[in-house]
């Protein structure tokens, strides 16, 4: 088996010539290949489902069979590769005994029911690069077309791969190749556009996956999983801000990067506090691009609906709504310019790089101390600030709302390390809390949109007396919220003792 780390690009068809001039590529000699790729599996998608792709490749006049899978605690990047050279354009399943692929349902019959799904022709141009003596790195470009049931979609991509030497050189070559031509580092495969084509999918907004952490992980190898989860689950999301108009794509995204900033937060000991900070601001950026985004996305489809059709105009109500769209639509493509942007793209490719050579700093404290440790100076903080819930004004209880969400993502990081059943508890009461909270803040952020409408005098009106009643919300309910997560039984190591509950998941 082979460990693949390959970086992958989306390269707009027009910035070709830009690629081809790339300081990166000066000096070294292109060579032009025609490939055809056909991939294979079932009529229920079975590979598909379990993270591989099958695919039987020619290239000049040699056939290549190969088996990609998921790296088992791998980043975005990293792919589990078994390949071998074939005489002739037929796939030998037995090369692959030790392989995920065996571990598919009724393995033995497995041949009978493969059978080709969808089949890309393309045209690849190759560099090598050799940044130091036995260190080869090869740069792809790949333009083609994806052929499924009829349809057919355009591919424009490039692929940076270690050949031979140090793996690390493949980010430095990627970094250079940013720096002179706009591209998206992305993890979607071939075969995922492909199977999406065959099955006409449209791109779906991806929640976040569970991470499974144990009692003996190391710091760094925990940091590692998490961080890697992380921006994986903001990836899978990318690419639908970008080209798509789905709101949920937008929340998944700035989800994803709140809890990649909060990992970071985590583990800057193990990360390197200089470089988590630094990481921690970019990323902050681009969080406020899609804040920005969200914001409008929720005003536009959540608040500012019921108020309108409350007041009754429906000439004011149809105005204010193409206002509002407008506003949509001017936010999400400043987004789609902070994803694009060259100081987004270094930075996904600096945590990737990271995440793929483990540069981790040592942390001798046992994990679930570290887990520990972290939760239960969370809660303190916000208990500490929820105390006198009642009187809180706007400005705390924002505050407030911060720090439920700063406990969630930790929690949700570290939750499998203790049992299962009383971190539900918790996480159930904090999720209460943090919806309670976001409501009112929704209508505190709407107070602040409105104008931006230029509404008429007296729906301004009518609208501002609307949000200032929710954005009160019901501090009877809401005390009560706060006052029961107070009182959850609590499930992490107490400060110099015992953890609450056995330091295992229940499902393990």
């Amino acid at each position: 088996m082979g460990r693949e780390i390959e970086l992958k690009f989306a390269l707009a068809p027009d910035d070709e010539a830009a690629l081809r001039s790339a300081p990166a590529l000066a000096g070294l000699k292109p060579t032009k290949h025609r490939l055809l790729a056909i991939y294979f599996d079932t009529p229920a998608g079975e590979l598909a489902k379990g993270g591989m792709a099958l695919r039987l490749r020619r290239q000049d006049r040699k056939w290549v069979q190969t088996l990609k899978a998921r790296a088992e605690n791998g980043g975005p990047h990293e792919r589990a590769e078994w390949e071998f050279t074939r005489a002739q354009p037929s796939i030998d399943l037995s090369l692959f005994a030790d392989t995920p692929l065996a571990r598919l349902d009724d393995p033995a019959r497995l041949h009978e029911r493969l059978a080709e799904v969808f089949r890309i022709e393309s045209t690849r141009t190759a560099w090598t690069a050799e940044p130091a003596p036995g260190t080869r790195v090869e740069i792809v470009l790949d333009q083609g077309e994806i052929a499924a049931s009829g349809r057919t979609a355009r591919i424009s991509e490039v692929e940076v791969e270690s050949k031979a030497g140090e793996a690390g050189a493949i980010y430095d070559v990627g970094a250079g190749l940013i720096e002179a031509v706009d591209l998206r580092l992305s993890p979607i495969t071939k075969a995922e556009r492909g199977h999406r084509l065959r099955l006409r999918a449209r791109l779906q907004p991806v929640k976040s996956a569970e991470v499974h952490l144990d009692a003996d992980m190391s710091a760094a190898t925990a940091a590692r999983a998490v961080v890697a989860a992380d921006l994986a689950h903001f990836q899978a999301n990318e690419e639908g801000v970008i080209a798509g108009s789905d709101p949920e794509f937008v929340h998944q995204a700035r989800v994803a990067l709140r809890r990649l900033r909060s990992a970071l937060q985590i583990f800057r000991d193990v990360v390197g506090r200089e470089r988590a900070k630094a990481w921690r601001a970019a990323l902050g950026e681009t969080a406020r691009a899609l804040g920005g985004t969200r914001d409008w996305d929720v005003f536009g489809t959540e608040a500012l609906p019921p108020v309108l059709a409350a007041f009754g105009d429906a000439e004011v109500a149809k105005t204010l709504a193409a206002r509002s769209a407008r506003q949509r639509r001017a936010e999400r493509a400043k987004a789609r310019t902070a994803l694009r942007a060259k100081e987004h793209a270094r930075t996904l490719l600096e945590i990737s790089r990271w995440i793929a050579l483990d540069e981790a700093a040592p942390v001798s404290v046992p994990i679930v101390d570290f887990a520990s440790r972290v939760v239960r100076k969370r809660h303190k903080r916000l208990v500490a600030d929820a105390a006198h819930f009642a009187t809180l004004t706007a400005e705390e209880r924002h505050r407030l709302r911060i720090d439920v969400k700063r406990v969630r993502y930790g929690v949700d990081a570290l939750e499998s390390l203790f049992a299962e059943r009383r971190v539900a508890e918790y996480a159930e009461n904090l999720a209460a809390l943090q919806d309670g909270l976001g409501h009112a803040n929704d209508a505190v952020t709407a107070q602040k949109l409105l104008p931006r409408l230029d509404p008429p005098a007296e729906f301004a009106t009518f609208a501002r007396g609307w949000f200032a009643a929710q954005a009160a919300g019901d501090r009877a309910v809401l005390e009560a919220l706060v006052d029961h997560l107070a009182g959850t039984k609590r499930f992490w190591k107490k400060k110099g003792g015992n953890v609450s509950a056995p330091v295992a998941h229940e499902d393990a």
